[in-house]
Order: structure tokens, then C-alpha cells, then sequence
């Protein structure tokens, strides 16, 4: 049998165990929420940076597609509007998508016009031109109201500006959303004017 002193060693080997055990608990009850606090804002800037890079890709494709109207509406050699438009239609036909090119001369003005500025952005952030569906995956991306798009040419470059408002996706202490801004400038194709 154990003696006496056998017995108060294994006592107090027991006792070291469970506050041992104890203190990893506590440490446990303290670090995890923690952590997952900062995993869980990680990930509400990472959903922040995908969003603005999704915006900012296709302010990019709406820009160089932009950039290609002056030529082929001005430099196709074409100078019956007629046949222009005709061959627009059938480039139209070819992509599906009427928004990817345009008849209107914009590019005269100092100023893109909203309704060719919107329906090439959209299109190019859906693939098939429906507003709907665009509001739809921009509130998905956390962006909140309307996105405003600005296009401005000045000595044959256009700059295009795209401005929102987005919530955080992961929005502990309630903050206002983010206004944010992107910008890109393109020169246009074929005005040996500019």
C-alpha cells in the first residue's frame, strides 16, 4: 500500500495537474475570441480589397473599350454613317451585347456621356449588359446606393472615375461605410488631333 507521503505527492501531482488544466482553459477562453475577431476582420479586408479589384478591373476593360470608339466611329475610312452603323451592327450581333461599342461621337464632348459610360461599365461587370444584375452583384460586394461613374476627355486622353460607398462586411463597432474612389486614364485611339 501507499504510505502517507506517496499519498500527499500524488495529491498534489493531481492538484498541479488540474490548475495546469485550468489556466490552459482560461488562456484558451481569453486568446480564441481574440483571434477570431482578427481572423474575421482579415477577412472583412480581404472582401474589401476582392471588391475594389473587381471595380477597378472593369473600370479598366471600360476604359480601353472606350478608348477604341474614336477610331472605329471616325478612322474606319467609312465616311457614310449608314455603312458605320451597319458594321457596327454586325460586330454587335457577333458579341451579343449592344454596350461594347457605340455610334454615338462622345469622345467630341469634354465629357463621356452616363448612358455610354454606364452600359459599357455594366456590361463588362456582368458579361451581359443587364443593370439588374449588376446592382444585384455590387450589393453583394457590400457596395451601398448608387455607383457614380464620371468620364472626362481632355487632349485626347479619358479619364474614367468611379465612386461608391461600402460597408464593411465584417462591422463590429458599427462604422460608416467606406467612400472610395478609383480612377484610370487611357489615351484615345485614332485622333491625330489630340
Amino acid at each position: 500500500m501507499m504510505g502517507k507521503e506517496a499519498k500527499a505527492k500524488m495529491k498534489s501531482f493531481k492538484e498541479e495537474l488540474l490548475r495546469e488544466r485550468a489556466s490552459v482553459t482560461l488562456e484558451a477562453a481569453i486568446i480564441l475570441p481574440i483571434f477570431c475577431f482578427l481572423f474575421m476582420a482579415l477577412n472583412g479586408v480581404f472582401f474589401v480589397f476582392s471588391a475594389q479589384n473587381q471595380v477597378m478591373h472593369t473600370l479598366v476593360q471600360t476604359a480601353n473599350s472606350l478608348s477604341l470608339d474614336p477610331y472605329w466611329n471616325e478612322k474606319t475610312g467609312v465616311e457614310n454613317l449608314n455603312v458605320s452603323i451597319i458594321l457596327q451592327n454586325i460586330e454587335r450581333s457577333i458579341t451579343q451585347d449592344k454596350n461594347f461599342s457605340s455610334t454615338e461621337s462622345w469622345h467630341k464632348n469634354e465629357t463621356v456621356s452616363s448612358g455610354v459610360l454606364e452600359d459599357r461599365f455594366y456590361s463588362y461587370f456582368t458579361g451581359d449588359g443587364n443593370k439588374l444584375s449588376a446592382y444585384t452583384k455590387l450589393k453583394k460586394l457590400g457596395v451601398v446606393g448608387n455607383m457614380e461613374l464620371s468620364g472626362t476627355v481632355n487632349n485626347g486622353d479619358l479619364t474614367l472615375v468611379a465612386k461608391y460607398k461600402m460597408k464593411l462586411w465584417f462591422n463590429l463597432f458599427k462604422t460608416e461605410p467606406l467612400d472610395l474612389s478609383q480612377k484610370v486614364k487611357v489615351h484615345l485611339w485614332g485622333l491625330e488631333d489630340y
